[in-house]
């Protein structure tokens, strides 16, 4: 059929559904003029009639009658799926559990993007800085965003890499200056380091200086993030991290990145799906879609 017109069937199906065209401009809220061209032009298409107008009551025709029971099954499955949609919109809830250091970087705009395509969905958001795994298997997260190292330990889950962030070194204006010609890990070497507490990752970093005979004094070892930060910009030491949780302070000027040639090492993040269910995967592809952005 040329120049097809979904909206003309929708029409005529509701028209018949409700009974005749007053009820249906009452629902719909559409002008009675207008569905009742909508049927004319429906009929001129299909070269049908469809509406018995001989009668004073609303009737169909043979094929008018034949046309909405093709109708009927489909406009039903619609229904179906456009009143699931509003459901888990109402009423859908999500428990969340993500490191506290990834929290501030990547959930914050992820919370508003999800809240304004489903306003009345409700998020349960546990900060940690250990991922307890006895939580994970008594059910108490539908998601999880980590370390790739953390979450690929945990068993019958979805697993989707939301991104590879290089790590690298960093400290605050002041200590900038001073080492902001450097080149190499064994230039700053013995300098004083800010740790955070030994961990996967911090283990790999202890792991690179070890193959590379690097060694700091390590005066502050620190597993707050917030804290961490704030005593690098106030030019207490020198620390790493990457470059998603150093946007912000890099971005403002707050730290500095030196421009050392060694490659570190990436931290791999992820989000771990634990169960599966339609507005858990509305959320994941919310965040999937948000750090995509980011990184370009």
């Amino acid at each position: 059929m040329d120049n097809f017109n979904f909206n003309l069937f929708k029409y005529y199906y509701y028209v018949v559904l409700y009974g005749g065209v007053t009820n249906a401009s009452k629902n719909l809220r559409v002008a009675q003029p207008s569905l009742s061209l909508s049927i004319k032009n429906l009929e001129s298409q299909l070269n049908k009639q469809l509406i018995d107008r001989s009668s004073k009551q609303f009737l169909l025709t043979e094929e008018g009658k034949h046309l909405f029971n093709i109708l009927k099954p489909m406009f039903e499955s619609i229904e179906k799926n456009i009143h699931f949609e509003q459901e888990i919109k109402k009423y859908s809830e999500i428990n969340i559990g993500i490191r506290y250091s990834y929290a501030k970087s990547i959930l914050f705009e992820c919370i508003q993007m999800f809240q304004d395509e489903y306003p009345k969905a409700k998020l349960n958001i546990d900060l940690y800085s250990k991922l307890d795994f006895n939580k994970v298997k008594n059910g108490e997260y539908d998601i999880v965003i980590d370390d790739n190292e953390y979450i690929k330990q945990l068993e019958n889950v979805t697993i989707t890499t939301l991104c590879h962030l290089p790590n690298y070194f960093v400290c605050g204006n002041k200590l900038y200056e001073e080492y902001k010609n450097v080149s190499s890990v064994e230039e700053i070497a013995e300098t004083i380091f800010i740790s955070q507490k030994p961990s996967l990752k911090t283990g790999k970093f202890r792991e690179f200086c070890y193959k590379n005979n690097i060694s700091f004094i390590e005066p502050i070892s620190i597993n707050e993030s917030d804290l961490y930060y704030k005593l690098l910009i106030d030019n207490k030491g020198i620390g790493f991290s990457n470059k998603l949780l150093l946007k912000e302070y890099t971005d403002n000027k707050m730290l500095y990145k030196l421009n050392i040639k060694e490659k570190i090492f990436e931290d791999i993040i992820s989000i771990a799906c634990i169960k599966k269910d339609n507005i858990i995967d509305a959320f994941v592809k919310i965040v999937c879609a948000y750090i995509k952005k980011e990184m370009e």
